[in-house]
């Protein structure tokens, strides 16, 4: 399949991990990629590891067809209420434009998004919550800029008469947690992010269902993954004991899920395309 795949918070771990797989990926013939995050350096850094991961996929599977890989890096702050809008179609539009103006390029049969950027927000009890403006910068990044990321997305990708070029199936998937389901003692906002986004990206699927344009939403849980998140929740000190000693000894008995395997895992659900509408699946999930 020909796929242009948007990636947000691409500069390190799951972003990263969730980049590569797909440009492993059998089944793409050609991946055009934007990968989104506030790190130059780290997305140089993800599209380097995509490009090796591409070359070594091609030469595994002998392909006489051979794989097409096309990246581009955005340097951009998702968090930033001020620049939001722009930033978005800046996003959006360039791809746009690009393929407006390219009149040899592969029509694509989908367009993907990954809307993994977020942050764990405050820390500790309820009650001791004392900042406002770090409540609110916690809520603008993980729930306002994730829905509407999200949004500007369908609403520029999902109608071909649009823009002739773009893929005929258009997939949100929106990377959650267990703690949109679940509430764990000093994550408050951080589950309550989760929630917010999980319930959102349900009812755009709800309200995408049926249309003749094809959307196809996603809430995917990675699971307990090894990376600089689980890292900062087992080393502070605001975090439920109980929980942080349970980050402590994943960490230490390496039995965290690696963010390798749980994107490639999300790369095969994608790929078989069965999942409902809107749907919270997990890793553990059978």
């Amino acid at each position: 399949q020909n796929t242009l795949l948007i990636v947000t918070g691409a500069s390190r771990g799951l972003g990263r991990a969730i980049g590569v797989a797909f440009a492993s990926s059998s089944s793409i013939k050609h991946l055009c990629c934007l990968l989104v995050a506030r790190s130059e350096r780290g997305l140089e850094e993800t599209a380097s590891l995509m490009r090796e991961a591409a070359a070594a996929a091609a030469a595994s599977h002998d392909s006489s067809d051979g794989f097409d890989l096309e990246i581009s890096c955005m340097v951009a702050d998702l968090s930033d209420m001020d620049t939001l809008e722009q930033t978005a179609e800046d996003m959006f539009g360039r791809l746009i434009e690009r393929e407006k103006r390219n009149s040899t390029c592969r029509t694509y049969d989908r367009t993907i998004l990954v809307n993994n950027a977020g942050s764990l927000g405050y820390l500790g009890k309820c009650s001791d919550m004392a900042s406002l403006s770090e409540l609110q910068r916690a809520i603008n990044f993980n729930v306002t800029s994730s829905s509407w990321i999200s949004s500007q997305f369908v609403g520029k990708f999902s109608s071909p008469t649009d823009n002739q070029k773009c893929a005929c199936t258009c997939v949100v998937v929106n990377i959650s947690s267990l703690c949109a389901i679940e509430p764990f003692s000093t994550m408050s906002i951080y589950c309550a992010g989760k929630a917010a986004r999980d319930l959102f990206h349900s009812v755009l699927a709800k309200e995408e269902s049926g249309a003749a344009k094809s959307v196809r939403v996603l809430n995917y849980a990675p699971g307990m993954c090894e990376t600089a998140m689980s890292e900062e929740l087992a080393e502070s000190d605001r975090l439920d004991s109980k929980l942080s000693s349970m980050y402590r000894t994943a960490l230490n008995d390496k039995t965290m899920v690696q963010p390798k395997d749980t994107a490639e895992k999300l790369v095969g659900i994608i790929e078989q395309n069965e999942w409902r509408n809107g749907a919270h699946i997990d890793y553990w999930d059978e």
